[in-house]
């Protein structure tokens, strides 16, 4: 489906056998985990523990939006979605239809739609093409001009780190992160 980056491929969060035929459609290694994206922050509760009020004031300035921040997992997680460890990448996008879908199915997990190590695909047609009867449904939401990926933040820590860099500038990330630092007037 389309997204507010780019095409990703897509599976229900929390069913782990979803998950693992998403990896072995795309070819995906399971310790790389994936993004999940939310439709509200109230989806946060069955993913992550422990936010910072910096991360919090990340969604409350930055969300929805192409931005993925990695936040404390909660232990109740498959590992597929973790990387094996204490991790969750989380995104509210910007785009209607992602947001409505997870508020209506639950959060789920987009990666690029493309297999492992080639560019993400940007049209539904070529989806179609390239990964054929494995796809249950494809939403063409036309061709893609950004294929930017989403910036991912790590926000676990005493201040933002850059993992990737994607449509969200970090300048307007570490803005955000030190807004928590400053006293409520």
């Amino acid at each position: 489906m389309p997204t507010d980056t780019i095409y990703g491929l897509c599976a229900h969060a929390l069913d782990k056998r979803a998950i693992e035929k998403l990896y072995e459609t795309k070819g995906r290694k399971d310790q790389k985990g994936a993004p999940v994206l939310i439709g509200c922050r109230s989806q946060l509760q069955r993913l992550a523990e422990n936010i910072s009020p910096h991360a919090a004031s990340l969604m409350d300035s930055l969300w929805p939006s192409g931005l993925t921040l990695v936040l404390p997992a909660s232990p109740k997680l498959s590992p597929l979605l973790t990387e094996g460890g204490a991790s969750i990448a989380v995104r509210m996008p910007a785009q209607a239809l992602c947001r409505v879908l997870a508020m209506r199915a639950g959060p789920f997990v987009a990666t690029s739609a493309n297999h492992s190590g080639e560019p993400p695909l940007q049209s539904a047609q070529a989806i179609i093409s390239r990964f054929q009867n494995k796809v249950a449904l494809t939403i063409d939401g036309g061709k893609i001009g950004n294929t930017r990926p989403s910036t991912v933040v790590d926000a676990r820590g005493d201040k933002p780190k850059l993992l990737r860099k994607g449509v969200v500038d970090f300048v307007s990330v570490v803005h955000a992160w030190d807004k928590a630092r400053e006293p409520a007037s």
